[in-house]
């Protein structure tokens, strides 16, 4: 390189010291000096390969790992269930050059390169130690797990691998006495290799697994003296964190931590666990609340030790106390009885989720996507597991979201992920004390715990309101299928929990593998964060001030690289800490701090003005959590940003980009604020409760009640032996609360279907009957069976019930109406009926058909109908309303030109079912009758109409109950609709419909337009149907709209009418139609739809009305002759609706207006 070149870079953020590099070369020196390091190093890979196969030789299976060696990472695409997102891994980048790098860039990548040295000039070998009957257990899914992953695993002796197969194990008694023999036999060869290890045996390996029910650091089943661990190499790692066992694991020890953790002000209002007590200690503690609380109170009763039984009991009763009374002198935990538990079809259940702790002081966690949902008997039973009964992490969220709504769903996941990352919290000072009787040297400063890791489990419960709480924490969880069935995790052979249950624990097992030793380098992708922020941090050895709140040492830095790297190679692990959204913990941390007073784990920020800067050169101190929170939640917040803005646009699919639209979830906007809901402070409502129930299993059909709220009448009065009832309800009830009891205790009453809701939940009401269900439902088998069926027949008025009668010579006036006052999205406008003034509705009715025909389908309108006064809506006669836009009308053509206007026609609608109601109506109006319907959602055809001269077809889109990445794209409905449909002219005479309620976006009318494109069909007409009113009342499962989103909705309608007139598009206005008469839906749970399809018996009148003119749209249909229907006539449909008449009938004058 001739000359000089001169850069530098400024840093500007976090006041990092820069220098600058004026580095001048010799090209022919250049050109040596990288021949020469290019030789060295491919000598010392071949070397350092040969050796490592040479000691490893089943390395053949062996995933080399990245990092230094230079290898392209494989990228994967892992679904999380938690984050309901997807992640993609990121390719290793390439060695950047040191001498053109900042000093900050240096700094980590030097520091990175010794880090990620641990792992490639070792031998990944796998030692096991522990308790016989624990390996025997556990030892065959770790043992794949590290060989998946290039690891070779020194068995114990005495132990093979065929031995804890026991997928492929018979479960007869013979086996069984063959295990345990073997597991007796190899009790002493463990014992020789425990001494082994400790006598020096500190080489030669990188993993430790300790597979007991203790930290392994004393007695029975020891891994590692307490002593070693000050003596552990960089690279090598045990599966212990020393101290959990009597903070977390051990349920005295876990009790007091909850204890504890109840004084914390932020927790105060949100514990983490039921209340317990640890006996005898805090017996008479224990008996002064239970008799506060009352006598109806129920408490759990636990042994310390694991394994040991459970009691559910009663103080106030008689023989529960004599039993209470042992724990005076009796070792056992005491916790309160978790009240109104969620229910899954009659049962309670518990969580188990797996937790990942990597890194204590400062604290690294990951929860596990997958995790299981046990199935228990209730409280006369103590609370045992249902046999056979597991649900996974998938299934128990798809329950959520059906029986009380996605939002509901990511609530529920969102407070387990707080729960468990704030118990963390709270217990890692107490950890972080513990390291001190490890230090090699306490004068040296304190053991860090660098080499540990631990797979915990943790068990929840939720109560009715999704608030979850832990009830036990285990350090050594169940890894392994089992022989048999027993109830608790110390067992040879716990339950079977079948092949799912097995999936997601090998799955946890190798996620937790490959991230705790990934080699990936992630130096350039932290030091560019770092330098981003705007925190008062230096570093030492590159930019440490007196001014800086603290100065991170190698340590944090390490800490900072190891967190980045793990976190981008987690697998189906989440963050729970640090994360981005993880600043929510920062009053929690600051109470830990104040209440843990004085504290040697807990080291003061390091400044460039401290007396003790010599004792900190070294770079040995690691700060704490608290100290280093502000920053690593700032770093995760740019990580998550970033990652944000390179697949926003790159990734998001089209079905994706309808979820925003929709936002059906709506969840993506929400903070990430801790969801405080206190223990005590949800009560379930005394009239919820369900009554006493009985055991005969005569009254399993019945019901013993049926409630509404507010409280109807019913007719007639409930009967558990009547099972059909009738109500009337005003026309401004929009909306009931209803729920039933079951009189067996064995049965359930569930709503409209077996797996339907089971508590109260709304219903919204259309405009006159509606139909609500409850089926009961037999519990007693492993799918619920329905054996009965009450119906619920509500009837909600009509405007036109009570309307008084029309006299054409009473003066009446002229009524408008843009918006209702209960749904006010035009703030500048006025809301309600608004007078004309100086009009009479005749005069006015004549001067309206004297305008012109419309030339649009969205020209602005309003309401108007004939009212004796405007004041008064009840003397409205609202049967005449009829929308009238400003400058012209909307024509209503005879049935003769309707049907010489669609000959020859093909008409595609693709949309929701409000598209699909104006299909109905359009099929009815030119047959004259409608024969044939059904609530197709997928692709339909119709070529039957107009006497075979018309042809009509639709597709239903989207198909909201998939989820996203199952939904077919919209592009691809479209061209299969096309296909259905077939042969297509490139003419007027092809007509697409596109609309929907809130989802349509102006991407789809990109698609459209450039599909029609690519098929050479350029001349079809294209209709726009826009939004319509809707998703305005609170119903189980469906999203509800703010009146600020119904404004926005009204934006975004105006903005969509715009861009398709700009492509060309017709536009058939439905926003500004449905929004003033938003309460005139009709049934269904969305309160957006505007037709009903009815079945009719008899001769379909419809047919004799050849002037469709002379009457309004909604005027169109009469009943047989007025007389009774036909039972054993043919069967007809009609197509209801007042509104959806309205905007079908403006559709039919676009379709037949002619090309211009």
């Amino acid at each position: 390189m001739a000359g000089s070149a001169c850069c530098t870079r400024h840093c500007t953020r976090m006041k990092f010291l820069c220098t600058l590099r004026s580095p001048q070369r010799d090209l022919s020196l250049l050109v040596l000096a990288v021949t020469v390091f290019s030789l060295y190093l491919t000598y010392t890979m071949d070397s350092q390969v040969s050796k490592e196969e040479a000691l490893l030789p089943s390395r053949k299976g062996r995933k080399v790992g990245l990092g230094l060696q230079g290898n392209a990472w494989i990228n994967s695409v892992q679904r999380n269930i938690l984050e309901g997102m997807e992640q993609e891994g990121a390719k290793v980048p390439q060695t950047p050059v040191l001498s053109e790098l900042s000093p900050l860039q240096r700094k980590l990548v030097e520091l990175e390169k010794k880090t990620l040295e641990r792992f490639t000039n070792h031998d990944r070998v796998v030692v096991i130690r522990g308790h016989p009957k624990v390996i025997a257990r556990d030892l065959s899914l770790y043992e794949q797990a590290f060989h998946k992953h290039g690891f070779y695993v020194r068995l114990p002796a005495g132990f093979r691998s065929n031995i804890t197969g026991f997928s492929n194990y018979s479960s007869s008694y013979e086996d069984v006495q063959l295990f345990e023999a073997t597991v007796e036999q190899s009790q002493d060869a463990l014992q020789q290799s425990h001494h082994a290890l400790l006598e020096g045996e500190k080489e030669g390996w990188m993993v430790l697994l300790c597979m007991t029910f203790t930290d392994g650091d004393s007695g029975e089943g020891m891994c590692l003296h307490k002593a070693t661990y000050g003596h552990l190499k960089p690279h090598q790692k045990v599966n212990r964190i020393p101290g959990v066992r009597t903070t977390l694991w051990r349920k005295d020890g876990f009790c007091h931590t909850m204890s504890a953790a109840r004084k914390i002000p932020a927790l105060r209002r949100s514990p983490l666990a039921p209340m317990c007590w640890v006996m005898p200690l805090e017996f008479e503690q224990f008996l002064s609340v239970a008799d506060a609380v009352g006598g109806e109170a129920k408490w759990v009763f636990k042994s310390i030790n694991p394994g040991g039984n459970i009691y559910i009991l009663q103080p106030t009763k008689d023989r529960d106390y004599a039993r209470i009374k042992q724990y005076r002198t009796r070792k056992a935990v005491v916790q309160q009885y978790f009240p109104n538990p969620l229910l899954i079809f009659g049962m309670p259940v518990s969580i188990r989720a797996y937790v990942l702790v990597t890194s204590v002081s400062p604290l690294r966690a990951f929860l596990h996507s997958e995790g299981l949902v046990n199935y228990r008997h209730d409280y006369q039973r103590s609370f045992r597991k249902v046999p056979s009964r597991i649900w996974y992490f998938g299934q128990l969220r798809q329950y959520l979201s059906h029986n009380h709504g996605a939002e509901a769903a990511e609530v529920a996941f969102r407070n387990m992920q707080s729960v468990i990352t704030q118990t963390l919290l709270v217990s890692e000072s107490a950890l972080a004390a513990h390291f001190g009787g490890y230090s090699a040297n306490p004068m040296e400063g304190l053991y860090k715990c660098k080499n540990c890791f631990q797979l915990l489990g943790f068990d929840l419960i939720y109560n009715s309101s999704l608030y979850p709480m832990v009830l036990e924490v285990n350090g050594q969880p169940h890894m392994q299928v089992s022989l048999n069935e027993f109830e608790n995790e110390t067992t040879i052979a716990p339950q079977d929990e079948g092949w799912a249950s097995n999936s997601i624990k090998q799955d946890a097992a190798e996620d937790m593998v490959g991230m705790l030793f990934s080699e990936q380098l992630v130096a350039m992708e932290v030091a560019d964060a770092l330098e981003e922020l705007e925190l008062n941090v230096g570093i030492l050895g590159v930019n440490c001030l007196p001014s800086h709140e603290f100065c991170l040492t190698e340590e944090d830095l390490e800490y900072i690289l190891d967190t980045r790297r793990e976190t981008v190679n987690r697998g189906s692990f989440m963050q729970l800490y640090p994360s981005p959204d993880s600043e929510k913990y920062a009053i929690l941390l600051k109470d830990l701090s104040r209440f843990a007073g004085v504290d040697m784990s807990a080291p003061k920020p390091l400044r460039a003005g401290n007396q003790k800067i010599k004792d900190i050169l070294d770079n040995s101190v690691r700060h704490n959590t608290p100290i280093m929170h502000r920053l690593v939640s700032a770093l995760e917040q740019v990580y998550a940003s970033r990652e944000i803005e390179r697949h926003r646009f790159a990734e998001l699919s089209p079905e994706e980009e309808e979820d925003e639209e929709e936002d059906v979830v709506g969840l993506q906007h929400q903070s990430h604020r801790l969801i405080h809901n206190a223990f005590q402070d949800v009560p379930l409502d005394e009239k919820y409760q369900r009554p006493e129930c009985n055991d005969d299993k005569a009254t399993m059909p019945y019901l013993s009640g049926v409630f509404t709220e507010p409280r109807l009448e019913f007719s007639p009065s409930f009967s558990p032996l009547v099972a059909e009832y009738h109500v009337t309800v005003p026309y401004d009830t929009l909306l009931i609360k209803v729920w039933a009891f079951a009189t067996s205790c064995d049965a359930e009453a569930r709503l409209e279907e077996k797996d339907g809701l089971a508590r109260p939940a709304n219903y919204s009401l259309g405009l006159g009957e509606n139909r609500i269900n409850f089926l009961v439902v037999d519990l007693t088998h492993t799918e619920p069976w329905v054996i009965n069926t009450y119906t619920l027949h509500v009837y909600r008025e009509r405007h036109t019930d009570t309307e008084p009668a029309f006299h054409p010579r009473v003066p009446h006036q002229v009524c408008t109406m843009t918006q209702d006052c209960d749904m006010r999205v035009f703030p500048t406008e006025p809301c309600g009926l608004q007078p004309i003034r100086d009009q009479t509705w005749d005069k006015y009715m004549s001067q309206h058909a004297l305008l012109p025909p419309c030339q649009r389908g969205d020209e602005p309108g309003r309401w108007v109908m004939p009212c004796a006064e405007c004041g008064d809506r009840s003397s409205c006669h609202w049967s005449m309303a009829e929308w009238h836009p400003g400058q012209c009308r909307h024509e209503v053509m005879s049935r003769d030109k309707l049907q010489q206007c669609l000959t020859g026609k093909k008409v595609l609608f693709i949309g929701d079912s409000t598209n699909r109601g104006m299909m109905y109506y359009l099929m009815e109006q030119v047959n004259g009758t409608l024969t044939e319907w059904d609530k197709t959602h997928n692709i339909k055809v119709y070529d039957n109409l107009n006497n075979n001269r018309t042809s009509v077809s639709f597709a239903y889109y989207p198909q909201f109950w998939l989820q996203a990445n199952h939904r077919p794209v919209f592009d691809k409905a479209l061209y299969q609709l096309m296909r259905r449909s077939l042969p297509l002219t490139n003419s007027s005479d092809t007509i697409l419909v596109v609309g929907g309620v809130h989802w349509l976006a102006t991407h789809h009318l990109n698609v459209v337009k450039h599909s029609l494109e690519k098929e050479g069909l350029t001349g079809v007409r294209v209709i726009m149907k826009s939004l319509g009113s809707g998703f305005h009342l609170p119903v189980d499962g469906i999203h509800c709209l703010s009146q600020q989103e119904q404004h926005k909705l009204l934006m975004h309608n105006a903005g969509l009418s715009d861009f398709a007139r700009q492509l060309g598009f017709d536009v058939v206005e439905t926003f500004n139609v449905t929004l003033p008469r938003y309460k005139d839906f009709l049934q269904g749970k969305c309160a957006c739809h505007f037709h009903k399809v009815r079945q009719v018996r008899g001769e379909h009148t419809a047919t004799n009305i050849t002037k469709r003119e002379t009457l309004p749209p909604h005027r169109q249909y009469t009943d047989p002759g007025g007389e009774e229907e036909d039972m054993y006539g043919p069967v007809h449909y009609h197509v209801e609706g007042d509104i959806n008449a309205l905007y079908s009938e403006i559709l039919l004058n676009r379709i037949c207006e002619p090309p211009r």
